[in-house]
Order: C-alpha cells, then sequence, then structure tokens
C-alpha cells in the first residue's frame, strides 16, 4: 500500500482521506517501512499537504491519543507550532497563565524545545511545574485554577513509532502542525500560531466548523505568535465562515524591534515571565499582553483587542496573574 501511494504522491497526485487514513492505520497497528515512510513524508511536503490529507493524518492519531474526559463552554488552548525559527521567549506560555485569570479553562498542550532554546515543557518544568502531572490532579487543577498543561508525548504515543523518521529527515513535515491539533481536551476556542502562511492557511481549513470560534495567526515577521514589530496575519474562525484581516500593534501605541523578544534558556525564560507578571514593561510584557488580548477576544471574554488589552493589564498590575503562577507552582509540584 505505502509503495502505490508513495507512487501517487511523487507524481504530484494528491491523496483522498480514506487513501491516507488506510495507510496510516496500516503503519501505525503493523510494520514500518521508515525509508519509505520517510519517503512518504517528503515527497508530501514537497507536493503540499491537503486539507483531506491533513486531516486523515489528525484523525489517525488522535484516534490512538489518551484522552482526558473534561468537557466546559470555555476551554481554550494557545499551542502554536513553533518553527518558526525567529528564537522568541515563550509568549504563548506566558499567555496561557495570564488567561487562567479569566473565567477561561486553558488546557495548554506543549512539548519540549525542538527550533528554540526552550519549549512550553522546559519554561514550567523550571518555574517547578510537574509537565507529567496524572489526569486527576490536570482536572483539579482546570477546575480550581483554570490550568493545565498537557505534555504532548504522554497522550500521543502513537508519534514514537514515526520519531525516528522525523528525526532523520531532519525536515518540517505535515507533523509540524499537528501539535496544535490533537489536544487530548475538547477545545471551545483556540488560537494556533503558525510557522508561515501556507501552514496557517492549512491549521484554519482543518479547525473549520471545529470550534466556536478560533484562530491561526502568522506574522509579517514571521512569527507564530502576534507580533510587536509587525502586522499580523489573522485568519479568524466562527462555525464555517473564516474571515482575514490583520493585526498592527501601532495601532495600540506598541512598536518594538524583534530582537527585543528573542528567547534564552529555560532559566533566563523563566526569570523573564516573573518580570512580566510582577508588572516590570518591556517587549516581552507587550507581547504577552497582546498575545493574551486576541486570546480574550476570540474565547468572547473581551469585545475587541483594546478592551482585552485593559483587562489584561488590569490582572498583571494587580498581580493577579503572579499570584496565579504562584497557586500553579504549589499544585503542580513536582513530587507531590
Amino acid at each position: 500500500m505505502l509503495k502505490e501511494v508513495l507512487e501517487a504522491v511523487t507524481s504530484k497526485k494528491d491523496l483522498d482521506y480514506v487513501q491516507v487514513r488506510n495507510l496510516l492505520d496500516s503503519i501505525l497497528e503493523g510494520e514500518l517501512d521508515e525509508i519509505k515512510f520517510g519517503a512518504f513524508l517528503a515527497a508530501l511536503k514537497t507536493k503540499g499537504e491537503t486539507k483531506e490529507e491533513i486531516s486523515a493524518f489528525v484523525d489517525a492519531f488522535y484516534e490512538r491519543a489518551l484522552k482526558i474526559e473534561y468537557h466546559h463552554p470555555k476551554t481554550i488552548d494557545t499551542c502554536g507550532t513553533g518553527g518558526d525559527g525567529k528564537g522568541t521567549f515563550n509568549i504563548s506560555t506566558a499567555v496561557a497563565i495570564v488567561l487562567s485569570c479569566f473565567d477561561l479553562k486553558v488546557a495548554k498542550h506543549g512539548n519540549r524545545s525542538i527550533t528554540s532554546n526552550s519549549g512550553s515543557a522546559d519554561i514550567l518544568e523550571n518555574l517547578g511545574v510537574d509537565i507529567q502531572a496524572p489526569p486527576e490532579k490536570i482536572l483539579r487543577g482546570l477546575e480550581k485554577f483554570n490550568f493545565a498543561f498537557l505534555f504532548a508525548p504522554l497522550y500521543h504515543p502513537a508519534t514514537r513509532k514515526v520519531a525516528n523518521v522525523r528525526k532523520g529527515l531532519g525536515i518540517r513535515t505535515v507533523f509540524n502542525i499537528l501539535g496544535p491539533l490533537l489536544n487530548p481536551i475538547s477545545l471551545n476556542y483556540q488560537v494556533v500560531g503558525a510557522f508561515d502562511f501556507d501552514a496557517q492557511e492549512k491549521i484554519a481549513s482543518v479547525l473549520r466548523g471545529k470550534r466556536k470560534r478560533a484562530a491561526a495567526i502568522h506574522s509579517l515577521d514571521g512569527l507564530d505568535e502576534i507580533s510587536v514589530s509587525e502586522k499580523t496575519r489573522i485568519l479568524e474562525l466562527q462555525g464555517e465562515n473564516i474571515k482575514e484581516y490583520y493585526i498592527d500593534p501601532q495601532e495600540y501605541g506598541i512598536k518594538y524591534r524583534l530582537d527585543e523578544i528573542k528567547g534564552f534558556s529555560p532559566e533566563e525564560n523563566a526569570k523573564i515571565l516573573m518580570s512580566i507578571l510582577s508588572g516590570e514593561v518591556s517587549a516581552y510584557y507587550w507581547a504577552v499582553v497582546l498575545n493574551s488580548a486576541f486570546a480574550l477576544y476570540i474565547a468572547e471574554v473581551a469585545k475587541d483587542v483594546e478592551e482585552g488589552i485593559k483587562l489584561c493589564r488590569n490582572v498583571i498590575e494587580k498581580k493577579e496573574a503572579l499570584l496565579k503562577l504562584r497557586d500553579l507552582q504549589q499544585h503542580y509540584k513536582m513530587g507531590a
């Protein structure tokens, strides 16, 4: 089966959902020919993955995921694809903590660093958060503190089967856009940062109709976040509708250079996060405020980004976000 599919893809032919799903099911349940599967992933990337092909990957791996049964009307995730190559600070992780100060249940899906100095798992671990907390602690954390970190490798054992192929290829493949689409908790709201415009469009097409409200974002200066230095393209989804527009940070009086939100080691990033939540105004602070404000708008907590900025600044200035982090450190204490 893999040989026939490989021949089709190398001839630049699109595959239908059933073809890809059958292929993945046979691979994940049986033997994996790593050379042919690696060639398939590379050829698929060269051809360009379609919505149907990506959806088959999402469904095949999601079906095999270890899920947490938790249903709430205000669940949200801020997990992006990563891989934008810009080496910025862990903005989406800080945003997730700020969002948990509101009437939202933040299910932060994430991993260790793959393309940057510090992934979401790395910075949280450095802050003393147990990134491998058991499901019962996750559920208590969501209910009491509005926050849980879901360490991707724990919930997606099927990905281990293809890990060597991905590592051996060393290039971006369809797997690089799967992470944000595989949260083990059911979501109603989502903001997904994408590493390029093509990935942004593909993510939006796959999410269409699957969330109450969501957005795929990518900035003109290449970030998988809303930029503090350039306009950011937004693909906002409400049901089946996709609306495209741009957010200009200068409209909110925000203007910084990209190198001013640079990320470092997990230890240094943890210190930066503490400074932000302590209210120290900087490029980092405004990156977190702007991205948090947009997420509040998507989650229908704020009527627009401007109101979202006021709300986020307020919870930071009142030290509510800092206190929330203290609560999370205590609840998710390693070894507790």
